[in-house]
């Protein structure tokens, strides 16, 4: 667990890149920014490690004395993120294998096969060697295992990934009978008769692709593969340290889906992440609060740590646009608003060499006389001038919406009823409709229980596309005790396994609780489409009935005029709102609106304004206004 009465503000610290006689200059300047936390040694196993056993920690001993002495505490890194030149070369099979079954070379970071043997045990004797090191160091109040896991190459298909891969198999199924059955291997000759005869899902011929339930398999096995990596090295550290938490630093972003962010939540003492924003969307502070707020659920509502950002611009986008004055106090505070018990930066000082060279840091390349160090000294002392809002959680919102990364992975795959489906993009429209509604959201699991559920006065489930028996059951339990529902389109779809349920698409969920009987999906032609009561719609419509339903709106200048497009059930009170199309995102909002005005769902701030309470501490950040306000 993060300490308490303390707000974290600094980020990763590279000495290693840099002279000695520029190390005090960074104590100094840390101490006039206000940086009271480094993350040290990420991207040092080089540097730690210069041949097979050769060890040399006399560069971060001088280091971890001067932080120490300078008032500055470490997050201490593992740094098994980027293996050496001299462990890859004489190691070859060690290397990641892509989709197209191309070795991938030496260079750039996180180049490993999860699964190698020779990776594992060269990063179980790299974490014993640094954990035995600096475990009782007075500087260290946290535990930084790896980097970004999953970031750039998540999957590996080389052959010691199939062999891993049908031993998780072997677990997770009784008999090839029942992994023929979960597959459907039926279809196109694809039964297996001998557990050798499985491969991973790399490319095939053209104009098809590898089976639906072997492809969601293998990336819950690579999330699971990945994670035994992580909990690898925390069992290292937690035998030489029982007092300090170990975290590792997720990717809560738009655009990163390969790890189960939840079931990875559960083996950390306290949630991390980094975020970066698309800089060329000026509505980009939305995405952040979203982010942000999935990662409070990741923590079970509880504080997290920011553990990355950007104090202006990156430097892997098409175009680098650097933060406008303003935006970064901005920014952060939005993050410590939903959470976060601090602010941390990639990185303290910009770099001179190395592919993010252009990617900016607290000491820019122009030093310290510039507006970006100006602004984070300024943030920095707000941090400190506010501690006590690192001893509350934010506050619970009224409104629940369910993120699945299993849902990410099944509508990522080919042969949908329209390749314009987007998990992503429909989770970023309904949360963005409620954020300028003024509106709250948390994010809970795919396998919520039902009391977290009765926290809330209304519950949304965009696309989520599987449901098991188990699943639906507590969907049933939460209207029968009196809790409300909002459905998407395409939802309960399918089991867990992707086979498809029969009678009626949207199983029990929409046809019993919702009162819809879905026929057929008629993905919108171009130019179709609107709604009977004048909203737009994009993308969807489906052949459908109500039965038992309310309809609120029907489908005109479709393949499937008449066909219900908006509905709600009665259910003794209970109301669930079923979502039959793909709303614009004006039409989005007058919908969701409508619904929480209905329940007396609260609502502050909207518009550029977001408002978001931390126990007695009440933020208000204005993003055309360009201001920040805190306020208890």
């Amino acid at each position: 667990m993060l300490n308490l009465g303390k707000l974290h503000f600094g980020g990763d610290y590279n000495p290693e890149q840099w002279p000695k006689d520029v190390w005090k200059q960074d104590i100094e300047l840390m101490q006039k920014a206000g940086v009271n936390l480094v993350s040290l040694g990420i991207f040092s196993w080089a540097k730690i490690e210069r041949s097979d056993g050769d060890y040399h920690f006399d560069w971060l001993d001088e280091a971890m004395e001067l932080l120490h002495e300078g008032g500055i505490s470490v997050d201490m890194a593992t740094a098994t993120a980027s293996p050496p030149a001299w462990l890859s070369m004489a190691n070859p099979e060690m290397r990641a294998v892509n989709f197209d079954g191309v070795q991938l070379s030496h260079g750039g970071r996180q180049n490993y096969c999860a699964a190698s043997s020779v990776y594992r045990q060269k990063a179980d004797a790299l974490v014993e060697q640094i954990a035995s090191r600096y475990a009782k160091h007075p500087a260290v109040v946290m535990w930084h295992i790896n980097n970004e896991y999953g970031c750039h190459a998540p999957y590996c298909f080389c052959e010691n990934s199939r062999q891993a891969f049908v031993a998780w198999l072997k677990e997770r199924y009784s008999s090839l009978d029942e992994l023929n059955a979960s597959w459907g291997t039926d279809f196109w000759s694809q039964r297996y008769y001998d557990w050798d005869e499985l491969v991973v899902p790399k490319r095939t011929p053209d104009g098809t692709h590898p089976n639906p339930g072997q492809q969601i398999d293998f990336k819950r096995f690579t999330s699971e593969l990945t994670l035994d990596l992580y909990k690898m090295e925390r069992d290292i550290i937690r035998k030489h340290d029982s007092v300090h938490p170990i975290t590792t630093n997720f990717m809560s972003m738009k655009f990163t889906y390969a790890m189960d962010y939840w079931k990875w939540s559960r083996e950390m003492d306290f949630v991390s992440t980094d975020h970066y924003l698309a800089q060329h969307d000026p509505d980009n502070h939305i995405d952040l609060a979203q982010q942000a707020d999935l990662t409070r659920g990741f923590a079970s509502g509880k504080q997290w740590l920011l553990m990355e950002h950007s104090t202006s611009a990156v430097n892997w986008q098409p175009r680098n646009y650097a933060k406008t004055p303003g935006q970064e106090k901005r920014n952060s505070a939005s993050f410590v608003a939903r959470g976060s018990q601090g602010v941390m930066y990639f990185q303290w000082r910009q770099s001179q060499a190395g592919s993010e060279r252009f990617h900016s840091a607290l000491v820019p390349h122009a030093g310290e006389d510039t507006r970006v160090f100006r602004e984070v000294s300024e943030l920095g002392n707000w941090l400190a001038e506010n501690p006590g809002v690192a001893d509350y959680p934010t506050d619970r919102a009224d409104v629940a919406m369910v993120y699945d990364y299993e849902q990410f992975w099944a509508l990522m795959q080919a042969n949908l009823p329209t390749q314009d489906i987007s998990y992503a993009d429909t989770v970023a429209k309904i949360y963005r409709s409620f954020w300028e509604n003024g509106t709250r959201v948390d994010f809970v699991p795919g396998d919520v229980d039902l009391e977290t559920l009765k926290q809330y006065k209304l519950v949304v489930l965009p696309m989520v596309h599987m449901l098991s028996e188990q699943e639906e059951q507590v969907y049933h339990d939460f209207v029968a005790q009196g809790g409300n529902i909002l459905i998407s389109y395409f939802s309960n779809i399918a089991d867990r396994t992707l086979r498809v349920k029969l009678g009626g698409y949207g199983g029990k969920l929409v046809r019993d609780l919702a009162g819809v009987y879905v026929e057929e999906f008629y993905p919108l032609r171009e130019g179709q489409g609107k709604l009977s009561n004048g909203y737009e719609i994009g993308l969807w419509s489906e052949l459908s009935r109500a039965e038992g339903a309310e309809v609120i709106a029907s489908f005109e200048a479709t393949d499937v005029d008449g066909s219900p497009a908006l509905t709600v059930r009665d259910h003794s009170g209970a109301k669930v709102w079923y979502q039959g199309t793909e709303l614009s995102l004006s039409s989005q909002k007058k919908f969701l609106g409508e619904i929480c005005s209905q329940l007396g769902v609260s609502s502050e701030g909207g518009g550029s304004t977001e408002v978001v309470r931390r126990g007695p501490f009440k933020f208000e950040i204005d993003h055309k206004a360009n201001t920040v306000s805190l306020s208890s």
